[in-house]
């Protein structure tokens, strides 16, 4: 008896039955329809029924065309309806009630506080429904988010379940918010890049950042030709492509404050290592560009001086923080983009040169109008004051206590308790038990 298929000896045939494979990856209409019906049944989940509806015709949809037109991604389809259905199952079962209730009152107090000053013209969003977090994989960095693109009505949020013992770093989450505002505002990602691009070049002409020219030849990378770049227009294709990270730790600053920038720095770090990728572009040719997030240190650079911005009574505390950003930073005096995963430099800028360009982005992101906006910046839309400050500042000893009032003060918001978390646990991090359960139980 034979056992093996004989003609999966070519290599054609085999490539086909791959496909195959791939093409059988599949979820149910059933199966959607079940997790429908479980959203029903939840009370916290009655004004996404719509919402949820058209989310399933999405999936419906999207499976046909994968299997027909790459079937090679349907994992990938099959994984984003995992994390879909896990915020639905998560809330159904109150497995993890406190941590999503806690989570869905700072996403609500922070998406609705930018959004509801955005022209409704300009909205494209499901009403009456904020993004949905759930507790998901990865480590304690492990933030992400799937936003409302492609015919997905609302968002969700990944709160990696490593991190539920580690309240202060959900500051994260105003970042990944402001992701899932970026791509629901009509036109705010062409506008703000467009703004950013601008002031870069301007910025090299006029003799404020100084950058070299550059010049990669491709061709041992299978390619015949070179990415060349004027100083200008390096940096200005370095900032748009670093524009919707950016944005997102701005929508930290403007709800939390200086706090999202001590969270941020116990995610990321202060390293010098960048990344310039190239990516398959139209008609079978490609596309270079930076790697999204910025380089820590220069990001480091990018959130200090936007604290700055938000006024003198923030100072104290960018003070304290660019202190730590001074006595941790590696005494590196470039930045080197690495070509993708190779080790070959693609461009070596200085350091204090990108420290100046972080900068004048900060000004952009944070102060420059902007159309889809209503002709207002991001810093008109929702800003952190001195007075927001004393707020958080007021939290720190109680949450530290375990104070389960700590949040019940007047004119206390859950961002405020957010940003309050974090300078808890550098006051006393062996009271770090007793700070995550008060912020976590007595948030609401």
């Amino acid at each position: 008896m034979k056992h093996l298929n004989s003609l999966l000896l070519k290599s054609d045939t085999w490539k086909e039955m791959l496909v195959d494979n791939q093409r059988m990856v599949r979820i149910s209409l059933s199966e959607i329809e079940q997790v429908l019906r479980l959203a029903r049944l939840t009370p916290g989940l009655a004004k996404y029924e719509k919402a949820l509806h058209q989310l399933s015709i999405f999936f419906d949809k999207a499976f046909d065309l994968y299997r027909k037109e790459a079937p090679d991604e349907l994992s990938e389809l099959v994984a984003l309806w995992e994390r879909y259905s896990a915020a639905v199952l998560q809330r159904y079962t109150g497995v993890i009630a406190v941590e999503l209730r806690a989570a869905d009152h700072i996403v609500s107090n922070i998406f609705a506080r930018f959004l509801s000053q955005v022209p409704n013209q300009n909205v494209a969003y499901a009403a009456d429904v904020i993004p949905l977090v759930y507790g998901g994989e990865g480590g304690l960095s492990a933030y992400f988010t799937h936003p409302p693109e492609l015919d997905r009505p609302f968002a969700i949020i990944n709160l990696p379940h490593s991190a539920f013992a580690n309240v202060w770093q959900w500051l994260a989450l105003p970042h990944e918010i402001g992701h899932d505002l970026y791509a629901t505002v009509k036109g705010l990602d062409t506008e703000l890049e467009a703004a950013l691009g601008d002031r870069m070049r301007k910025a090299v002409q006029d003799g404020e950042v100084k950058i070299p020219e550059i010049d990669f030849d491709l061709t041992p990378y299978g390619h015949g030709r070179s990415i060349k770049y004027s100083p200008g227009d390096f940096l200005a294709a370095l900032w748009q492509g670093w524009a919707n990270e950016s944005q997102g730790d701005m929508m930290g600053l403007i709800n939390c404050g200086g706090s999202t920038i001590v969270g941020l720095q116990q995610i990321i770090g202060f390293g010098t290592n960048g990344m310039w990728r190239l990516r398959p572009g139209p008609d079978g040719g490609v596309r270079d560009e930076p790697e999204p997030h910025p380089v820590s240190y220069v990001r480091n650079a990018l959130n200090i001086a936007g604290l700055r911005l938000l006024g003198q009574g923030h100072k104290e505390l960018a003070d304290e923080i660019e202190e730590r950003f001074n006595a941790l930073r590696p005494a590196d005096t470039h930045v080197a983009f690495k070509f993708g995963r190779t080790r070959v430099d693609f461009a070596r800028i200085e350091v204090g040169e990108l420290v100046k360009s972080a900068q004048l982005a900060a000004e952009v992101l944070l102060k420059h109008p902007l159309k889809v906006l209503g002709d207002k910046s991001y810093s008109q839309i929702a800003t952190f004051t001195e007075e927001d400050q004393e707020k958080v500042d007021s939290l720190v000893e109680p949450l530290s206590k375990g104070d389960s009032t700590f949040a019940s003060g007047a004119g206390i918001e859950a961002r405020h308790a957010l940003g309050a978390t974090v300078l808890a646990f550098e006051r006393d991090r062996a009271n770090s038990h007793a700070i995550n359960r008060c912020f976590k139980h007595f948030l609401i």
